[in-house]
């Protein structure tokens, strides 16, 4: 009966050892956890996953760095984008191919894609700020694959020389005085850029 003592004292310390590293590696997860969830602007989510690991151990400097930034991120209000932009970044285009169109054909093709891809759910309004004539004389040619609306949007202001400003119902695109007639061409596939 001796010799069985000392296998169930190495038993029981192999056993802590696993449970220690299990237990570990679950605050680990809980870390990462709610790093991801304050990468996406969910703070109040993310701050209880803070709480938890500093529960368990108080000197994770890296959890009470970011629980303090949760905290600073909520009191600013801060949140996921839920306006317009936020919306029209869910919107997911599979393939725009446009050869010197103009301006205005793009904004209305956006607004009406916007409508489709979301299913009714995101109305998309553009209010250009330019002239008629700019509308119509400044030709985009764009090709892109799988790209959020909203991404599209920010090639065709860069095209365009023009700037954009997200409001609460409307997208505002405001050219600039030396707006190009004609933009250089961009070409996108799922997530790559080249010009």
């Amino acid at each position: 009966m001796k010799s069985l003592r000392p296998s169930i004292l190495i038993f029981a310390i192999l056993l802590s050892g696993s449970f220690q590293w299990t237990f570990a590696q679950g605050l680990q997860d809980t870390y990462n956890q709610g790093v991801l969830l304050y990468n996406k602007g969910q703070y109040g989510e993310a701050l209880m996953n803070f709480e938890k690991v500093l529960a368990e151990r108080p000197d994770f400097v890296y959890a009470r760095n970011y629980l303090a930034k949760c905290q600073t991120a909520i009191a600013k209000g801060l949140g996921p984008k839920n306006d317009l932009e936020g919306r029209l970044a869910k919107v997911i285009v599979p393939e725009i191919n446009f050869a010197d169109a103009p301006l205005g054909d793009v904004l209305d093709y956006f607004s009406s894609r916007a409508g489709e891809l979301s299913g009714g759910n995101v109305a998309l309004n553009f209010l250009y700020k330019g002239s008629s004539e700019q509308r119509l004389g400044t030709l985009i040619t764009l090709n892109l694959r799988n790209v959020p609306i909203s991404e599209a949007i920010k090639y065709v202001v860069q095209l365009s020389g023009s700037t954009v400003k997200y409001e609460e119902h409307a997208v505002v695109i405001t050219p600039s005085s030396s707006a190009p007639s004609t933009a250089s061409p961009v070409v996108v596939s799922e997530g790559s850029t080249s010009q």
